[in-house]
């Protein structure tokens, strides 16, 4: 009897154990798909229409966004080629990868981590870099990185963000099992922690900012810029539509171009940013222009320059910073241990942003719609 018992109950918790897990994995994968803003995208099946994903809110990656899709000279351009450029308002990278596996994105601009994994699985070529820009750590009660050991820590999972926290931790002498783990997106952030149910969390720049206006009792830890972002085009599209991707990048330089020229430039993007992040995160960002300013001088003034964008073998070169975040990743299992730099860097394109730079006519400003 004890043993016709014991049999079932191994059957029954079986049967449950592998039911949970594929009810599990299918709630995971469909929240993407079933998400209220996402379910609303309507992909296009048509070569020649490129969509791509994006982060919303990113400072200075949304600045330069919100400029290329104002740019006379890229819509001309696009239209002589037959082509249009579509960007979507993403929460994060690890979403925007999910629809480009599905083949439903062309293209992304996304963070170091999303980007690596990608890369290193082979689906990417990595054509540009998009930005290099800041990443923040803000609590309420703590005030030292080491004293987050044990505590709720909330972050976007597979985002720059989620990268920034483990570095800390490591260079803090703690693991990531010595932290409480609270996956949340930005905008589920804020009431977390009014609401106690957090104790810190590390977001991408402008949110993080912003929060410490809204709520002034939260202050910020620790910030640095150490994010990168790139803009990548899976491999088999770029493969076939070279030119296309050229256009992209010669938009991108010119928009680099225009908000560097002027503050009056940068505070006008700011406007732009504001109003589309609207559309994806209720965060009033319409309220501070003012620290989206300062994010996107300091971003595009202090860290940026059209040849910094072009992807240098210098900067992918063993012992540099990418090479070190890969080697990290690796490290905390988030990218398979077999996988080899001098191989994932194959999917990095070195050629192609220095090839429009040098035929760019960067004496011409971008015809941006006022």
């Amino acid at each position: 009897m004890w043993l016709r018992r014991t049999l079932y109950m191994i059957i029954f918790l079986s049967f449950i154990f592998s039911t949970g897990c594929k009810k599990t994995k299918s709630v995971q994968t469909a929240d993407f798909e079933k998400h209220p803003v996402y379910k609303n995208y309507k992909f296009s099946n048509d070569e020649k229409i490129i969509e791509i994903g994006v982060p919303t809110p990113w400072a200075s990656v949304n600045h330069v966004i919100e400029v290329m899709k104002r740019d006379e000279i890229f819509k001309q351009e696009l239209k002589r080629m037959g082509y249009t450029v579509k960007f979507y308002p993403f929460m994060k990278g690890e979403e925007i990868n999910y629809f480009m596996k599905k083949g439903l994105l062309e293209g992304s601009i996304i963070g170091d981590m999303p980007t690596l994994k990608m890369a290193s699985e082979g689906h990417i070529k990595v054509m540009s870099l998009f930005h290099k820009g800041s990443v923040s750590l803000v609590s309420r009660d703590i005030y030292r990185a080491r004293d987050l050991k044990g505590k709720r820590v909330a972050y976007p999972h597979g985002s720059i963000a989620h990268y920034y926290l483990l570095r800390i931790l490591r260079e803090n002498g703690m693991s990531e099992g010595d932290i409480q783990h609270m996956l949340m997106d930005p905008n589920e952030i804020l009431s977390a922690i009014k609401d106690k149910k957090i104790d810190a969390f590390t977001t991408f720049e402008p949110t993080a900012t912003i929060y410490t206006k809204i709520d002034p009792t939260l202050h910020t830890i620790h910030r640095a810029f150490s994010s990168y972002g790139f803009f990548n085009i899976r491999k088999d599209y770029g493969e076939r539509h070279k030119d296309a991707v050229k256009t992209i990048i010669a938009a991108q330089i010119r928009a680099i171009i225009w908000l560097k020229e002027s503050d009056k430039n940068i505070n006008t993007a700011s406007n732009w940013m504001a109003e589309e992040s609207a559309k994806i995160v209720p965060i009033p960002l319409n309220k501070y222009i003012k620290e989206l300013n300062t994010i996107c001088s300091e971003d595009i003034s202090g860290n940026m320059n059209i040849y910094y964008i072009a992807l240098s073998r210098d900067t992918l070169r063993h012992g540099g910073d990418i090479n070190r975040e890969f080697e990290f990743l690796k490290a905390i299992g988030l990218i398979p241990k077999d996988r080899k730099w001098d191989d994932v860097t194959m999917h990095f394109d070195t050629d192609t942003a220095l090839d429009v730079i040098k035929n760019i006519k960067t004496a011409e400003p971008a015809k941006i719609i006022q």
